[in-house]
């Protein structure tokens, strides 16, 4: 009875991996429907210049995107694997490396099983690049873990910092360029690449059909991109504050009010809604403030399992 507690820890770890195999054991057909009408909903809220298109350029920006949110989506799911299998491993281990080593190595088996698994599945296939897709996922997770552990230890000592500020005010001066100097995404080689790559049918276009859907997709990628940046901008906001800010409290306080600072005026400055930066910004504080309390409860709950 003893060993319980340690042995509910793998609890966490093995339901979000059955999770993932559920996903896989959708066949092509309903896993691409499913990814393509989340994508269709992200991309209406997210982009006028999506919801005022037609149809086709509609239906191209979907399929451009799609790629990317799928490999997204594996990221995702190896990034909160990987820490939920640090967590089970806490009791068993001594030393982060450790821990962390055993937990990317456990993840590449089950990655590596996971693509095997969908060979079983009409429409499906495993692919070496998703497991190496998964594993960038899980790779992220540690060093983020490494930096917010990092940031708690000095937290604790108390060798608080005004350089905490560094990383967001480097990306907020990012984010009012992108707004006061829009780039033409057309004019881009790697965008015209992607579109040529991965929009059916667009090659078979002629010269005047492909310049027009490229001018259609452009502003919808900008108004896509451009959220995303928020969203960062709002996770590193927290960082800075809790490595600037003693109290807690007005930590993150202060982290959600620039990160809205950072995100809303370059938003104004380019003509977008305030809704579509101020959404992605709040989204990213509230995620960087959930991994912050994760990691003091993970360095708090760590000498009681050890």
């Amino acid at each position: 009875m003893k060993h319980l507690p340690k042995l509910l820890l793998w609890l966490p770890a093995a339901l979000w991996y059955r999770v993932i195999w559920g996903f896989s054991a959708q066949t092509a057909a309903v896993s691409g429907g499913l990814s393509d009408r989340l994508l269709w909903r992200l991309l209406a809220a997210l982009s006028p210049a999506f919801a005022a298109g037609d149809f086709t350029a509609q239906n191209a920006a979907v399929e451009l995107l799609s790629f990317f949110e799928r490999k997204a989506a594996h990221m995702f799911l190896y990034f909160v694997l990987i820490l939920l299998l640090w967590l089970a491993l806490l009791p068993l281990l001594r030393g982060r490396k450790r821990q962390a080593g055993l937990a990317a190595a456990l993840c590449a088996v089950l990655a590596g099983l996971d693509e095997v698994h969908q060979t079983f599945i009409p429409g499906r296939s495993g692919e070496l690049r998703d497991v190496c897709v998964d594993l960038a996922g899980a790779a992220v997770a540690v060093l983020l873990a490494a930096v917010l552990l990092w940031a708690a230890r000095r937290r604790r000592a108390g060798r608080l910092t005004r350089l905490g500020w560094l990383l967001p005010g480097l990306c907020a001066p990012l984010a009012v360029a992108a707004a006061a100097f829009p780039a033409d995404f057309a004019r881009l080689a790697p965008f015209a690449w992607a579109v040529r790559r991965f929009v059916p049918g667009f090659s078979a276009l002629d010269t005047a059909g492909q310049t027009a859907l490229l001018a259609a997709l452009s502003p919808m990628l900008r108004e896509t991109c451009f959220p995303a940046l928020c969203g960062l901008l709002g996770a590193l906001a927290v960082l800075g504050a809790f490595l600037s800010i003693r109290r807690p409290l007005r930590a993150l306080a202060a982290a959600l009010g620039l990160s809205l600072a950072f995100s809303v005026p370059p938003s104004l400055l380019c003509g977008l809604p305030t809704l579509t930066a101020a959404a992605p910004a709040a989204l990213g504080w509230a995620v960087g403030a959930a991994l912050w309390l994760l990691c003091l409860a993970a360095r708090r709950l760590a000498p009681y399992l050890l």
